[in-house]
């Protein structure tokens, strides 16, 4: 029931309108679009066999004009997951707007993305089109970083909705960010390839720009903000089953 209360309440709201804008919310949430291609190594394949197809991904995608200018593109592996056996890699695109994605999809669709694909190192066993809610951006995602990603199932309880976690998260972000945090939050939740666990309203991903900066700010978390009052204002809702992956963005927006 909170989950289809959470859905209801956050698609009402890519739909505004100045007669029926709701007060009670402090932010207007940043939306963007999320794809997840989630999947297994070819038989003696690995990730710089897919790093190498993604250059002739990128060489095809240069001949299709401003079409994926927007879109950006990291690779992802699991390190710390309790099932490693489940997946070998994530490849995640983002759009800033779902007309751009589907732009986008139908441009692969339509001129040679399929034949493209039959080179692809990788078998996918899932493929997760998401929307999200950013709550902070990290320090910097510079191609060929590596990254670190902490995904985490959350749950909001009764008398809570979407608006007011996000109101509450962003307070904490601006707060973390004024002591000098750079993690880069985000609200999930699937639009399609994928059911949340009974339960779960939401994934929340943090991110570093660097492995070493994410060991920099857990020791801040837990030296300047886990007694903070912003931290003290997150209540109705908690998040468990925590999984952290490493790896490298590959392209940036234009």
């Amino acid at each position: 029931m909170r989950l289809l209360l959470s859905l209801t309440l956050m698609f009402s709201f890519f739909v505004t309108s100045d007669d029926h804008e709701s007060p009670k919310y402090k932010y207007e949430p940043e939306v963007n679009k999320a794809e997840y291609y989630i999947g297994k190594f070819n038989q003696y394949k690995d990730i710089n066999d897919l790093v190498d197809w993604y250059e002739k991904f990128a060489k095809w995608a240069e001949e299709k004009g401003d079409t994926y200018d927007t879109m950006t593109v990291a690779l992802l592996q699991p390190y710390f997951n309790s099932d490693m056996e489940s997946l070998d890699v994530m490849w995640v695109n983002t759009w800033p707007t779902s007309v751009l994605q589907y732009n986008g999809l139908e441009t692969w669709m339509s001129e040679g993305g399929p034949k493209l694909l039959e080179s692809l190192p990788v078998t996918n066993s899932r493929q997760v089109d998401t929307w999200q809610w950013v709550i902070s951006e990290p320090a910097s995602m510079d191609i060929g970083n590596i990254m670190w990603a902490t995904y985490s199932d959350c749950s909001i309880d009764e008398g809570f909705d979407m608006r007011q976690v996000y109101d509450m998260y962003k307070d904490f972000a601006i707060y973390a960010q004024s002591e000098g945090d750079t993690v880069g939050r985000k609200m999930i939740v699937p639009d399609s390839g994928y059911e949340l666990p009974d339960g779960v309203d939401f994934i929340r991903l943090m991110y570093s720009s660097s492995i070493s900066e994410r060991g920099t700010n857990a020791e801040r978390f837990y030296t300047k903000l886990v007694d903070s009052e912003a931290y003290a204002n997150l209540e109705g809702w908690s998040c468990s089953n925590a999984r952290a992956y490493f790896g490298t963005p590959l392209k940036s927006s234009e």
